[in-house]
């Protein structure tokens, strides 16, 4: 392993990630998919608006300036939205739409049904992840609408405006959970076990392996905050039932439901900045 890849790292769920359909305004039946962590600056790169970025199948043959219409976002990570991207870029042979199922028979360009078609598709082999839809096209919403092929799809789909949408993008803030943490001793709503943020003593890591296996041993467990309560993340997630990943949970104090993608999102950032902080390490972001 180089010596750059074993630094210590922890995974943060990101702020947000999506992956997007553009349309070609110029030539309205060519399309181009893609994904990013911020769509407004994405879209900007492909037309040619910032001069680093974009992708070269973008800039040639007079496609510019392009139109950002389908956004499928909440992915967890940039791995999975790759996987997404990937398998709505090669529908007609991807694991994660069944044979049965499948309505894209080849790498030749396929229609806006088509594609809409198979990101419902795609919805039920990702539907572990909070996913939800934006479109920014009304032709493309009616589309969706219609439902061509006849595709059940339980992934919520919004018909927004791309710069009003673009703005509600926000970074996730952990000031208030950073608070409560500090602020007063936690113990865990459901199993009642102290929560151990603070160590009198904390060894030395230098690899990502040792910073591995010293979570492993239940160091610095990823925690939820609901109000000033506090929870394990391992404790509420029993909630789920027969689901892997639970899509939401219920606070036992107070009776809230909360989104599990907002806990997780908070929590894989709060043990950054303790773990950071108390192990004396530069962590990197995975």
């Amino acid at each position: 392993m180089s010596q750059t890849n074993d630094k210590p790292a922890l995974h943060l769920v990101p702020s947000f990630y999506g992956v997007y359909i553009l349309k070609s305004i110029p030539k309205p039946r060519r399309t181009y998919i893609g994904s990013t962590p911020d769509p407004k600056r994405r879209l900007r790169q492909h037309n040619g608006d910032l001069k680093v970025g974009g992708a070269y199948r973008t800039k040639k043959d007079g496609s510019r300036p392009w139109t950002m219409v389908v956004l499928v976002h909440g992915f967890p990570s940039r791995i999975a939205a790759l996987q997404f991207e990937h398998s709505l870029q090669h529908a007609y042979q991807t694991r994660h739409i069944n044979n049965d199922a499948r309505i894209t028979s080849s790498s030749r360009q396929s229609s806006m049904h088509s594609k809409l078609a198979n990101i419902r598709l795609l919805t039920t082999s990702f539907d572990k992840m909070s996913l939800k839809i934006a479109i920014f096209d009304e032709e493309v919403y009616r589309m969706w609408v219609e439902n061509k092929h006849k595709i059940e799809c339980n992934v919520p789909c919004t018909l927004f405006k791309f710069d009003e949408f673009c703005n509600s993008i926000q970074e996730i803030d952990i000031e208030d959970a950073k608070n409560i943490l500090l602020g007063k001793q936690l113990d865990c709503m459901v199993c009642k076990a102290s929560i151990d943020y603070f160590k009198d003593s904390t060894p030395n890591i230098s690899s990502r392996e040792e910073l591995s296996n010293y979570l492993a041993k239940g160091n610095y467990p990823l925690i939820g905050i609901c109000g000033d309560h506090a929870f394990h993340l391992s404790c509420i997630a029993r909630q789920r039932g027969p689901a892997m990943v639970p899509k939401s949970v219920t606070c036992t104090t107070c009776g809230q439901k909360l989104d599990w993608s907002d806990i997780i999102k908070v929590s894989t950032r709060l043990r950054h900045y303790v773990v950071q902080d108390s192990l004396h390490l530069a962590i990197t972001q995975l």
